[in-house]
């Protein structure tokens, strides 16, 4: 009977624990909270929020999330996490992460519930509007303090931008003075310049003629004439880094010509390169415009089939989204009449196509011989543009920078802007411009340029998409050479430039707040809250139209728009 007992009565003891244990739920948490480019598409970029500290007490917190103005906030889908055994609804209404659309041009409220709804917490998402875009000047590049390298003094003539598509992370090719012109890759990240790989990682280079480029995949490309060739002084070779180290493609000098003005374009799973020979014992005829490309496992090479046999190139230039590419030549002198011509080619899943041969523009005497003064670009959505100096139609022959828009359906160039760029400069100023153009993702034509005749004056501007007119060029820096500017693909642009002291110089185009989160507030009573058009949250309204938000002592919120007189 004893026994019965003291096993009936453990019964009971477990059957109490049980039940205490089933009675007490999890805590209701929003655990992250944002807006990925993965679940919404027309974003540039996440908008991830920080979620408030828990208070006890409190049940209700509010989030303001900042993101551009031109996103569409009627439809976006969240992303979030809770506690495990929570759900989530606003206004009643169930809500999956990554996959339920909500209406934010008002304030939304998340309410997470705990499993047994002993908790309920209100999060309020107010979706606010990022302040203007701008240029900024970040850390500079001190190659000679960076490298560790003995002798090594600065920074060579031209170095090279690129932006990494995995990372979004600005890199910088450049020769190093003072240990013979020898190849460094460094990146711009967290807020600091790193060493890609061991500095000077190289041969010697011929000059500045090298070029640099990053495969979709991530992988940093470099092409350089090859000054410790065997097969020719000055023969290309092109090395990669896979992480830990530089390494050879194929052999070293493995096309044998005497590179000049050397062009890369990392395509695809492959590489295009152009460049001109200037020796008379290459593989090709001296002067002429060569071509390599890297199909994966090995080189073509030879002169470019699209030029007659034989005809001189002064300068080329190459440029790439990581699908196409595009090269841009000047012809040697006359070529059928035509006085320094130009020649614009795409490359294209192993194929090269003609879309300019020989061209010049009406009226014009030349295209510009000068370096800085013409290359191409291709936009994230494959339109190429092209830009060239030309002294037409102007009847005081002062050569001027038009930039070119290719139309594939038409197979037509249009200038853009319908005429010259207004770069607000004298005459002969084309012939010691460093220019380059850059697209940003949503379409967005910047062209960034230095002004000689001006104490190097560093400007950007950018061709306005509602007006169709170029904005008023914005004063970056003095002592500017070797311009370049280029966009990742989350809207982020960068400029870079090399000064006088042989220094790299940094500036980044991002908003003011580029996390997206403006602040995070806690409201644990009930009362109205006033908030702009923007979604920004207002202590004291003055005269103007407001959103007015109001919670009962029930928890109950009201949204309403309000004009305060």
């Amino acid at each position: 009977m004893g026994k019965f007992l003291l096993k009936k009565f453990a019964m009971v003891i477990v059957a109490m624990f049980a039940f205490t244990v089933s009675a007490v739920a999890e805590d209701a948490r929003l655990l992250s909270f944002g807006f990925y480019m993965e679940d919404n598409a027309g974003l540039t970029s996440d908008y991830v929020a920080e979620i408030p500290a828990f208070v006890n007490g409190t049940t209700t917190y509010e989030i303001n999330i900042a993101m551009p103005a031109n996103v569409d906030k009627s439809k976006l889908v969240a992303r979030f996490t809770v506690n495990s055994g929570n759900t989530v609804s606003v206004d009643g209404t169930a809500q999956t992460s990554q996959v339920t659309k909500n209406d934010f041009e008002d304030p939304v409220d998340y309410t997470v519930s705990n499993s047994n709804k002993s908790q309920n917490i209100r999060y309020t998402i107010n979706v606010t509007e990022l302040s203007a875009k701008g240029w900024k000047e970040m850390a500079t590049l001190d190659a000679a303090a960076l490298s560790g390298v003995e002798g090594l003094t600065g920074v060579y003539s031209g170095a090279v931008l690129a932006v990494n598509p995995n990372d979004n992370a600005p890199y910088v090719a450049y020769g190093a003075r003072g240990v013979d012109n020898k190849l460094s890759v460094a990146k711009f990240e967290d807020g600091a310049w790193k060493q890609v790989g061991p500095a000077t990682f190289s041969p010697i280079v011929n000059g500045s003629h090298f070029d640099f480029d990053i495969a979709t995949n991530g992988t940093p490309y470099v092409a350089f004439g090859d000054q410790d060739a065997s097969s020719l002084k000055g023969a290309l070779s092109v090395m990669k880094f896979d992480g830990s180290a530089w390494s050879l493609i194929g052999d070293q000098g493995f096309f044998k010509v005497q590179a000049q003005y050397v062009g890369l374009a990392a395509v695809g799973n492959g590489l295009a390169i152009d460049l001109i020979n200037n020796s008379a014992s290459g593989e090709i005829a001296r002067r002429t415009m060569g071509v390599a490309t890297w199909n994966g496992s090995a080189w073509t090479t030879g002169e470019s089939s699209l030029l007659p046999s034989g005809q001189g190139v002064y300068m080329t230039k190459m440029s790439s989204n990581g699908n196409i590419a595009t090269l841009i030549s000047v012809n040697r002198g006359a070529v059928d009449g035509v006085n320094y011509g130009h020649n614009i080619f795409k490359y294209e899943n192993g194929n090269w196509e003609s879309l300019a041969t020989n061209f010049l523009e009406t009226g014009a005497t030349q295209t510009s011989i000068a370096q800085g003064s013409f290359g191409t670009t291709v936009a994230p959505d494959g339109t190429i543009y092209a830009w060239t100096g030309d002294d037409a139609p102007n009847t005081t022959k002062i050569y001027q920078v038009r930039l070119k828009k290719y139309d594939a359906d038409a197979k037509t160039w249009n200038t853009v802007g319908g005429n010259t760029l207004p770069l607000g400069i004298d005459e002969g100023f084309e012939s010691h411009i460093s220019l380059d153009v850059a697209i940003d993702p949503e379409g967005t034509i910047f062209v960034a340029y230095n002004h000689y005749s001006d104490q190097q004056k560093l400007y950007v501007m950018y061709l306005d998409p509602n007006t169709n007119q170029w904005t008023t060029p914005e004063l970056l820096a003095s002592d500017a050479a070797d311009v370049n500017i280029d966009f990742a693909a989350n809207g982020i642009g960068y400029i870079t430039y090399t000064d006088k002291s042989n220094k790299i110089h940094l500036f980044k185009y991002d908003y003011a707040d580029p996390t997206g989160i403006k602040n995070v507030v806690n409201n644990a009573v009930a009362g109205e809250t006033y908030y702009n058009l923007s979604g920004v949250r207002v202590a004291t309204p003055a005269k103007g139209v407001y959103i007015k938000r109001s919670v009962d002592s029930n928890g109950k919120v009201s949204t309403q728009k309000i004009l305060k007189k």
